[in-house]
């Protein structure tokens, strides 16, 4: 046999091609409305990283201690702003130890803020001033500089504020959020600040796919449909390229539940095909 109509099979090709295209591009929303956009607090030891979570969260997630170093692995929990999860990520103390188990932490820290869509960078405002928090995102610049994160500056500890910070005005204008996670004060620029850094348009009615099974089958069954064009392109026999598309059909059949039959072949060969 062969495709009597080469140009109508080709558009269908590009059309599906496209759609699930779409639909792959979609997997990272997907997830971001299942598990959440993930938030990373992170910051120098002992600024108030585990306070702040258990005041977002309003309850006690994290250990809170004056000890520097308390918190040594990665906290997770997700709460819902306005229709949208976030999952927030507390992590261990950015700095240089000796303590093992500190250092494990600390790793699994940077794993986490590469993960994260968006950073609360937390610095304690009673100690820091304009530069040294210029330092500080400057020391950890690798971690953070990612046109695809929004980094948002916390200040916290303003409850023990004796004067003004140098530079104040140069962190307000780096739209630095001034709050007490202690006291529960500002909390709520916080919230206001992360439904601002969500593209809502993502979350439209489009189909999004969020499984990671339904992920696999379209990329396999995309890479079928390559195969056929590549056939075409090549002259591959008819009846060899009609394999790479029982193969598309299998894999999409494993998200419809529609398993590839005859009569599914038969009516693609019915309108594209003549018999040889």
């Amino acid at each position: 046999m062969e495709f009597a109509d080469r140009k109508k099979i080709n558009t269908l090709l590009e059309n599906l091609k496209k759609e699930i295209g779409s639909l792959l591009v979609s997997f990272s929303v997907g997830n971001v409305l299942k598990h959440g956009i993930p938030v990373a607090i992170i910051g120098k030891p002992n600024v108030g990283k585990s306070t702040l979570l258990n005041t977002i969260l309003q309850e006690e997630k994290a250990i809170v201690s004056e000890i520097p170093g308390t918190t040594r692995d990665s906290i997770e929990d997700t709460i819902v702003l306005d229709g949208v999860a976030f999952r927030f990520i507390d992590t261990a103390g950015l700095r240089t130890s000796e303590d093992e188990i500190e250092n494990i932490g600390i790793e699994r820290t940077m794993e986490k803020i590469k993960l994260a869509k968006i950073i609360l960078f937390v610095f304690d405002v009673t100690l820091c001033d304009i530069n040294r928090v210029k330092e500080i995102l400057e020391e950890h610049k690798a971690l953070i500089e990612d046109p695809e994160k929004r980094v948002i500056l916390i200040g916290n500890k303003i409850d023990q504020l004796v004067k003004t910070p140098n530079g104040f005005k140069d962190l307000v204008e780096m739209e630095t959020i001034f709050i007490s996670a202690k006291r529960k004060e500002n909390i709520t620029m916080i919230s206001d600040s992360l439904l601002k850094s969500v593209n809502t348009e993502q979350f439209s009615d489009n189909t999004i796919v969020s499984n990671a099974r339904h992920y696999e089958a379209l990329s396999n069954a995309l890479k079928s449909i390559e195969d056929i064009e590549e056939g075409f392109t090549k002259n591959i026999p008819a009846d060899l390229i009609a394999i790479d598309i029982h193969k598309a059909l299998h894999h999409l059949g494993e998200i419809t539940g529609e398993v590839t039959t005859d009569e599914i072949l038969g009516n693609i060969f019915g309108k594209f095909c003549i018999g040889k």
